[in-house]
């Protein structure tokens, strides 16, 4: 797949998941809202993260990794701390 084709899919991928979180707003879905849109959102850090910043390899995505353990330590020392 050249680049330009992945730089379109991600394109298009990115407007489906914009009109999903805008169609999302529309409905009345209670607390799955919140938990629909979480995950609408992380789908768009994954593609993100794999086209427009080339995390493909082993210590990028363990450096990301990394950084994702170490926020969730932070914040579960912030809920703790109440």
């Amino acid at each position: 797949m050249s680049e330009l084709q992945k730089l379109v899919f991600g394109y298009v991928g990115l407007l489906a998941l914009l009109a999903l979180t805008v169609g999302s707003s529309f409905l009345d879905l209670g607390g799955f809202n919140v938990a629909l849109n979480l995950t609408i959102a992380a789908a768009k850090t994954v593609l993100i993260a794999l086209l427009f910043m080339h995390l493909t390899g082993t210590l990028p995505r363990l450096a990301v990794a990394a950084a994702g353990l170490w926020l969730v330590i932070l914040f579960g020392l912030t809920v703790i701390g109440r």
